[in-house]
């Protein structure tokens, strides 16, 4: 402190009036600066918070797996279902009144549900051991049936208590070789949620996306024949 006193003494001799409050201004600064960059609660300012969002996966929980399964059953296209306005996001959706939807927050699907729908079909027409079931685009690969679908509904429903997860898919299987619609369904499941949250949704979904696609896997058996 003594060394800046003697350095502001001579600087006041040497400079004009003026020049010398500017300086003394600027050495005040620094020294100020200084000592803010001493305390430990300045040094370091706190970041924003980061939100965790968890992500929930589609699953199909297959019954007794045959062991071995034909190789000359015909190919059965699965196309991605084309989603209704509302639902071609991740995000989870919930209905609170009529015609009204909302998303939650901090809870996503992984992907979104028409595409984690799909590789889920065609498991369950292979599990049928009438098909051999792959999705992929249309005219992709060749095939003897096509299954394409709408996903019309795919949301906790909190205008009936407790909540129900609701899911509704329109399914055409289409015959390639004819050229021709075999039949289409409207399929509607809902299932009672565990819990009013996301989770209790997520859960009520996977059993309502099970019980559809049992009765979608149904309904082509009993249209094809060999």
């Amino acid at each position: 402190m003594i060394q800046l006193h003697c350095c502001t003494e001579i600087s006041r001799n040497r400079l004009a009036p003026g020049n010398s409050r500017v300086l003394h201004y600027l050495l005040t600064l620094v020294v100020l600066g200084g000592s803010l960059l001493l305390m430990p609660g300045c040094a370091v300012l706190p970041g924003p918070n980061q939100v965790v969002v968890n992500k929930y996966l589609l699953e199909y929980e297959l019954g007794d797996v045959p062991t071995m399964q034909e190789t000359d059953l015909p190919v059965m296209l699965i196309t991605v279902p084309r989603a209704h306005g509302g639902y071609d996001s991740s995000r989870i959706a919930y209905r609170e009144q009529l015609y009204g939807l909302r998303y939650y927050a901090k809870s996503r699907w992984a992907d979104t549900p028409a595409r984690m729908l799909a590789p889920l079909v065609a498991e369950a027409m292979n599990h049928t051991g009438q098909f051999q079931a792959l999705y992929a685009s249309p005219g992709s690969i060749p095939a003897r049936y096509r299954l394409d679908s709408e996903l019309i509904h795919f949301h906790q429903d909190f205008t009936v208590q407790p909540s129900e997860m609701r899911v509704s898919l329109r399914a055409q299987l289409v015959d390639l070789n004819e050229n021709k619609v075999l039949a289409t369904r409207f399929f509607n499941i809902s299932e009672k949620a565990d819990s009013e949250d996301a989770y209790g949704g997520v859960q009520a979904a996977n059993r309502a996306t099970g019980r559809m696609l049992d009765e979608l896997a149904q309904f082509c058996s009993s249209l094809t024949d060999r």
